[in-house]
């Protein structure tokens, strides 16, 4: 049996780029970032594309643990101001909760810590090389649709080092954080209808 070219080009396309992404979602999806914090820089985004692929996984050891640092962290962050929730990636397989939904009496400590738990899922190694794929992909999307990114390159840059040294996680960038003060946490998103009482 004879394979046409073409159909041979396409899937290693295909490959190279890390597999199918939905390239609208995706730009839909930055573009949601940036108009809801338009300090974001590229890394801000990569974090929301991961926590969207991996959720909370990363961070979870123990449920009392987990509940004891968003106590601690609610009695530092002071006011907590934005939305309750927003939709992370461009699958929305997660939401980010704000740590105001606690102080606003939507949900308890103890309800949002079981919710993260229940969230977390392990990341394996096969998965980190799936995700380097899918990034690539998502990384080409975001190059195309928005070029002037403040610091692209140099944070495109930063990011390749990051997964070349196997590690994969990374933090808001200093441009966000003293933006948006961020404290949330990753929930499934089947999970959050029964999580909060109402959103904004």
């Amino acid at each position: 049996m004879r394979i046409i070219p073409s159909l041979i080009l396409a899937a290693a396309l295909l490959v190279s780029c890390g597999g199918p992404i939905d390239r609208k979602a995706v730009t839909e999806a930055v573009d949601r970032q940036l108009e809801a914090f338009p300090e974001s820089r590229l890394q801000d985004l990569y974090k929301s594309f991961f926590q969207d692929r991996f959720g909370p996984g990363h961070i979870i050891s123990d449920r009392e643990g987990a509940l004891k640092y968003i106590t601690s962290e609610l009695e530092g962050a002071g006011a907590i101001s934005g939305p309750y929730t927003e939709p992370c990636g461009w699958e929305g397989n997660y939401v980010r909760v704000s740590l105001r939904a606690i102080n606003d009496g939507l949900v308890s400590a103890d309800g949002l810590t079981d919710a993260l738990v229940k969230s977390a899922i392990p990341v394996t190694d096969e998965a980190i090389t799936d995700w380097k794929k899918e990034w690539r992909a998502i990384l080409s999307e975001i190059k195309s649709s928005h070029p002037g990114l403040p610091g692209l390159a140099e944070d495109s840059a930063s990011l390749d080092s990051l997964l070349a040294a196997g590690q994969y996680a990374c933090h808001h960038s200093e441009e966000y954080s003293l933006a948006y003060s961020p404290h949330y946490r990753i929930v499934r998103k089947e999970l959050i209808k029964d999580l909060l009482k109402q959103t904004e």
